[in-house]
């Protein structure tokens, strides 16, 4: 199978990543739980291995997975466990987190045409210095990913409620500025092969 990595962030929490080689057909049979038979072939590789990858993470830690629910908000969540999780997708990369005490982000990306497409869109004034850089804006893109479902909430702007500064090439400072849940996050990123990969809690 392509587990890519499995990596234990700290006592509490860990990581992993998983590139889809698998057939749309061969997915089926690994599925940890009934899949929805209704989305596209893409999108069903997707939930497959975000939850494939999820009860990966829940062995290393000794949890029992019982699926996962979703939240109105999307946010998704462990069946019978107050265990944090956390899922990306960026086919035919998927990633997922765990955190057995707090809220958890992971994001990945590829750096992309899109990301100039779309920056006035999530840029704030004063990240405005990267917008002509592709791989920050993709840094940037995925760090305001991982707060967000750290925040788990809806109406949260990543243009204007939250910003972010590169501490150094592996950290960079998240600040959420909603007025009434101003808070700071530390937001890890690295490469794998040519993916943004960035997580936080």
């Amino acid at each position: 199978m392509p587990l890519l990595l499995n990596k234990q962030i700290d006592t509490d929490s860990a990581y992993a990543v998983w590139n889809i080689q698998e057939t749309f057909l061969e997915l089926p049979y690994l599925s940890p739980e009934p899949f929805p038979v209704d989305l596209n072939p893409v999108r069903q590789a997707e939930w497959i291995v975000g939850r494939i990858l999820v009860k990966t993470l829940c062995e290393k830690f000794d949890i029992k997975y019982d699926g996962i629910g979703k939240h109105e908000n999307g946010k998704p969540f462990l069946n019978n466990s107050d265990v944090h999780i956390s899922i990306s997708h960026s086919f035919p990369i998927a990633a997922a987190m765990i955190h057995l005490r707090k809220s958890c982000g992971i994001d990945m990306e590829r750096p992309r045409d899109k990301h100039n497409y779309v920056k006035m869109k999530y840029l704030h004034t004063s990240e405005m210095e990267h917008q002509n850089d592709l791989e920050k804006l993709c840094t940037i893109w995925c760090a305001k990913e991982v707060i967000y479902k750290i925040f788990g909430r809806k109406f949260l702007s990543l243009k204007d409620e939250i910003k972010v500064s590169f501490e150094s090439d592996r950290m960079i400072k998240g600040e959420i500025l909603k007025k009434g849940h101003e808070d700071t996050h530390e937001i890890h990123y690295e490469w794998v092969k040519e993916y943004l990969l960035a997580y936080g809690i």
